[in-house]
């Protein structure tokens, strides 16, 4: 993989600021069960995964790309009270930080492409998050079985550089709505460039009913966008 000046700054940028990230996700899962109220942990840890996962598809970083995924979806299941906080499942998440952290480390030193004994490493603690995404429970609420998950990480994930699909965040102001942004007139313009492949909704800055405004936006989108227009 070749990359410019530009994105070369924006690589380094990508892996400090994830190995950062990476150090506070340890922190917050070990304290975890200690933590009377976790729902804001939760949400910083998941964010730090969804972060990491995004910021890899934009440089091609499919390995990263597909497994932090299937982290990312232990802890949203989490997040969204499918899952419950038990020794058991920071057992099995705090490795994948330290797996992670290797990932950075190797493209920090300009390693780039994937190690398959690596990617095989990580299959391995994956596996151990699969009893998680399999629970009856989560198979009642939707969530993505791991094999299934897997797949579609493949399919998209591993597209997004080389097929022209585009990987993209949204996150409008709270006060778009007031100032005449309709953040839904804007997600069907892009259906006018081309195929909305995926669409993912994120509602983790919604507070409570009672302390919610009607005329503000807390809503952020995650869009796999398959189009031939330039950047």
């Amino acid at each position: 993989m070749s990359l410019d000046k530009e994105m070369q700054y924006a690589l380094k940028t990508f892996t400090v600021e994830s190995a950062e990230l990476l150090q506070d996700m340890e922190s917050g899962l070990m304290e975890l069960e200690n933590i009377e109220e976790p729902s804001e942990a939760i949400n910083a840890i998941f964010r730090t995964a969804h972060t990491i996962k995004g910021s890899a598809g934009l440089f091609g970083l499919d390995h990263i790309v597909r497994f932090t995924r299937v982290v990312e979806s232990v802890l949203d299941a989490l997040r969204e009270g499918k899952l419950i906080i038990s020794s058991g499942l920071i057992a099995a998440l705090l490795p994948c930080c330290d797996h992670l952290n290797l990932l950075i480390s190797d493209i920090a030193n300009g390693d780039l492409e994937e190690d398959l004994e690596i990617t095989n490493s990580g299959n391995r603690l994956l596996d151990a998050l699969r009893p998680y995404l399999e629970t009856p429970a989560a198979r009642e609420t939707g969530v993505i079985a791991f094999q299934d998950n897997a797949e579609r990480v493949e399919t998209i994930a591993g597209g997004v550089i080389e097929t022209g699909n585009w990987h993209l965040f949204l996150q409008f102001n709270q006060d778009c709505l007031r100032d005449g942004m309709e953040p839904l007139s804007f997600i069907r313009y892009l259906s006018t460039l081309g195929e909305i492949l995926d669409l993912t909704t994120f509602s983790h800055a919604m507070p409570n009913a009672e302390n919610m405004d009607p005329e503000s936006n807390y809503l952020g989108f995650e869009i796999i966008l398959k189009s031939e227009a330039g950047k």
